[in-house]
């Protein structure tokens, strides 16, 4: 997300801790609003050479133009049971970012990756859980539908394939490549490893 809807996200966050029971909110690792993001793909551990592979086919621009998305409505998962994630869920531009994810899953096929079987379904992680017991399901559902956030839409230029790394603090993430969306291949790509574009 751009900087306006980053905060706008951080701003529903920090509501919804707010209304979370007790000293729940504790039991929250949120997401820092520098590392808020929406998955396409999680592909997991790599080896070096799977990784160069994947990082090969993410060198070309997407056949897939720009769009605007805009994120609406809280949630989380699992659908039942104790809650492990809490997320804002993707209302503008889903079938767009559905496409995008498509195309990607055709690029990592042919670089030796397993299809995605599971239906794309766009979010944005807020916060994963933890020592939830299942009978505060109802407590934190209703929490997620008190926050109506209001966040502006963004233009979605590019796709980047991040190497993430777990710390005591939470994962990590290093840019590796970032491959404009169609028509857009004069936008600055991002220097793997250090987050900062160049023309």
């Amino acid at each position: 997300p751009d900087p306006s809807a980053r905060a706008a996200v951080a701003r529903a966050a920090a509501a919804l801790a707010a209304r979370l029971p007790d000293d729940r909110p504790r039991r929250v690792r949120w997401t820092a609003p520098t590392q808020f993001h929406i998955t396409l793909r999680f592909l997991g551990e790599l080896s070096a050479a799977d990784a160069a592979a994947v990082r090969d086919v993410f060198r070309p621009p997407l056949e897939t133009g720009g769009f605007a998305v805009r994120l609406s409505g809280l949630g989380c998962f699992p659908a039942a049971g104790p809650p492990r994630v809490l997320w804002m869920g993707v209302g503008e531009g889903r079938e767009a970012l559905a496409a995008v994810a498509a195309e990607i899953d055709g690029r990592l096929a042919s670089a030796g990756r397993v299809p995605e079987t599971r239906p794309f379904n766009g979010h944005l992680t807020l916060g994963r859980m933890k020592r939830w017991p299942a009978r505060s399901r109802a407590e934190v559902v209703r929490a997620l539908s008190d926050v109506r956030p209001d966040t502006p839409r963004w233009t979605v230029e590019r796709v980047v394939l991040y190497e993430s790394r777990r710390t005591p603090r939470g994962a990590r993430y290093h840019a590796l490549e970032s491959p404009p969306l169609a028509g857009l291949a004069g936008a600055p790509r991002i220097t793997p490893g250090t987050g900062r574009e160049h023309p």
